[in-house]
């Protein structure tokens, strides 16, 4: 996260669909609207720094700061964040934190989807074990590497 607002895409896998988001390296999007974005917000509390103005992208999206807070309580109670049609209507995603080897959240990996691909349900039964198992693979690899550590309940 860059200053604590925006979220940068630094590596991505696209799928072979008709329709696809384009969204390539360096892409930088709200962090309040993302699922990225609320998984690293919720690594900051208490003492996230959110910005003043919220920009509403869809209808969707929450825009009211002491809401966003709650949203992120949640998320850091849950381990995940999902974010149904806030950034772009029809876009449905769901992330996980990695942790450092102090337990702060350093970066995440997500799911994005068409709304039309799964339902909310279905992202957290089907695909937040997945992403789990994957951020799990990916601590400890760098554990070995001697740069994160276990952080317990993860």
């Amino acid at each position: 996260m860059r200053g604590g607002d925006e979220v940068q895409y630094t590596a991505r896998v696209a799928t072979s669909r008709i329709m696809s988001v384009n969204i390539t390296l360096g892409t930088r999007f709200p962090a309040y609207a993302t699922s990225l974005g609320r998984v690293m917000l919720a690594g900051l509390l208490p003492e996230v720094s959110l910005p003043e103005r919220l920009i509403p992208l869809t209808p969707r999206s929450v825009t009211d700061p002491r809401e966003l807070l709650t949203v992120l309580e949640r998320v850091r109670t849950d381990g995940y964040a999902l974010v149904d049609g806030e950034l772009e209507e029809g876009l449905r995603s769901i992330a996980v934190p990695v942790h450092d080897r102090d337990g702060r959240v350093t970066a995440a990996v997500n799911v994005a989807m068409h709304s039309s691909r799964r339902s909310v349900e279905q992202c957290v039964e089907e695909i937040l074990p997945e992403l789990r198992a994957t951020v799990h693979r990916i601590e400890s690899e760098l554990r070995v590497a001697g740069m994160f550590r276990r952080v317990a309940g993860v």
